[in-house]
């Protein structure tokens, strides 16, 4: 995995529509998680434009090489009460009992649903994913908003959208849904 993938125009750009649309809410968070969270980008989006409440993010992913960036990345959080962690975990193996909110931008990397079923109902959630097929790369894609509400459905929708990506020799489409599972 290249570092640098974190920084490109579709990753920024897809956080950032994310944080608008959940600001957009007015809801709150005592505890967020982030499923997939890479290099903690969400987590430092949400605390540093300080448009969204929310008291403490913690960070979970697979990959052991992403818990020192992300610490790296959100160090003024870290440094003020602990509001930001990272840890090393298999999503699936989470069942967020205590956390209020589930952020997971990266669904299409996960191979199985395990991770959303262990999620119990009446959880706020946002979830992105996109129809990008990834060379060498078990994905699983959506091919539509419709397809990817299928996949995750919630019992209220509080938004749902999409956002296309093109570029000079190819494209893809983004999707989002924001609601209580």
């Amino acid at each position: 995995m290249n570092k640098t993938d974190a920084f490109t125009h579709g990753q920024i750009r897809s956080k950032l529509w994310l944080c608008r649309e959940l600001e957009k809410l007015n809801c709150s968070s005592n505890l967020t998680w982030i499923y997939g969270g890479w290099y903690g980008l969400v987590a430092f989006l949400l605390l540093s434009r300080d448009k969204f409440n929310v008291k403490r993010i913690h960070s979970y992913d697979v990959d052991p090489s992403c818990k020192d960036i992300a610490e790296m990345i959100n160090d003024n959080w870290i440094c003020q009460s602990e509001v930001f962690r990272a840890h090393t975990l298999d999503c699936n193996l989470l069942v967020p009992t205590d956390s209020d909110l589930i952020i997971n931008t990266a669904t299409e990397h996960f191979p199985s649903m395990t991770w959303w079923n262990n999620i119990p109902s009446g959880k706020r959630v946002v979830l992105q994913g996109n129809n990008m097929v990834h060379e060498g790369e078990e994905v699983t894609i959506s091919t539509s908003l419709d397809n990817f509400k299928q996949r995750f459905p919630l019992s209220k929708y509080e938004y749902t959208g999409e956002i296309e990506f093109n570029y000079d020799t190819w494209g893809f489409t983004r999707y989002m849904v924001i609601g209580i599972k």
